[in-house]
């Protein structure tokens, strides 16, 4: 019966984490922001160009200045048309106009991989000649509209390592609340658990990182990333069950099921905000 009573809190914990999962249009989507830098007087618009010609409009025209949006398709006749103005294939989110900090953000699932950047404005309208494509899943630009060039505002290599932090902080405190509630006490357990989530979200940045350098397909991050935690749970679930020691076996892989489960709501939800929260955005 104490068992039974002691298990309870970890159930109901579990089953409140996993309650996020059923909204049809979770976790983090694909990201672009762009800072401007030298940028022209007066009102400006940004878009970006691309090389499909879709139809999903993503903002209303009849909000913006015709003007300037008719700047923005002067590449249309070389087969370059502006995302926002023109349309994708899927929902893209973003303003032609920059935010409340100056930066202007592109998201969701029509983000085009590769891509130019066009401003119109008072002054006329230009865009810069080489297309830039994305390597990882939140990109940050700096856009220098004087020189009309591009760079980076993050490495790559930062950005594979602030996304494994981004997983990892999340991972660590749920699955370490459950860790305690599963009577997994002791430092060996301690040390297992650190050891184990090291390893696994490690493979797991490797394995997805990879299969999206090589393929060059962004939308891969959400197909591989159930399958993927599938194989860790299942290589936790052996780990665990054959390095704890606190409990018997059946509760080792108990908890590994639902740490994994819990940790997969809970650290796939907010992805997106601890990210930008280590790369200093807030």
């Amino acid at each position: 019966m104490k068992r039974l009573l002691r298990a309870v809190p970890a159930l109901l914990l579990c089953l409140a984490l996993l309650g996020g999962t059923a909204a049809a249009d979770m976790g983090p989507k694909q990201s672009l922001t762009i800072t401007v830098t030298n940028a022209p007087e007066g009102a400006y618009y940004l878009d970006l160009l691309y090389q499909e010609d879709w139809t999903y409009r993503n903002v209303d025209l009849e909000d913006y200045d015709s003007a300037l949006i008719a700047g923005l398709c002067a590449w249309e006749d070389e087969g370059w048309y502006p995302a926002l103005v023109h349309g994708t294939n899927l929902p893209l989110f973003g303003d032609l106009l920059p935010g409340a900090d100056g930066t202007h953000t592109f998201s969701y699932y029509g983000l085009p991989e590769t891509f130019r950047i066009a401003v119109s404005s008072a002054g006329g309208a230009q865009a810069t000649e080489e297309p830039f494509t994305r390597t990882v899943f939140h990109t940050e630009l700096v856009y220098d509209y004087a020189g009309n060039t591009i760079t980076r505002s993050t490495s790559t290599a930062g950005y594979y390592l602030t996304q494994f932090l981004s997983t990892l902080i999340p991972t660590l405190a749920v699955e370490g609340i459950l860790l305690w509630l599963f009577g997994f006490r002791s430092r060996r357990s301690a040390a297992v658990f650190l050891a184990v989530n090291l390893v696994t979200q490690a493979a797991l940045h490797i394995l997805l990182g990879s299969a999206i350098l090589a393929v060059g397909a962004h939308a891969l991050y959400y197909l591989m990333l159930l399958p993927a935690e599938v194989l860790i749970w299942l290589a936790e679930a052996i780990a665990y069950g054959l390095l704890l020691r606190d409990q018997k076996p059946g509760r080792r892989v108990g908890y590994a099921l639902c740490a994994n489960l819990a940790s997969y709501a809970v650290g796939f939800l907010p992805l997106h905000l601890i990210a930008r929260l280590l790369l200093g955005r807030w």
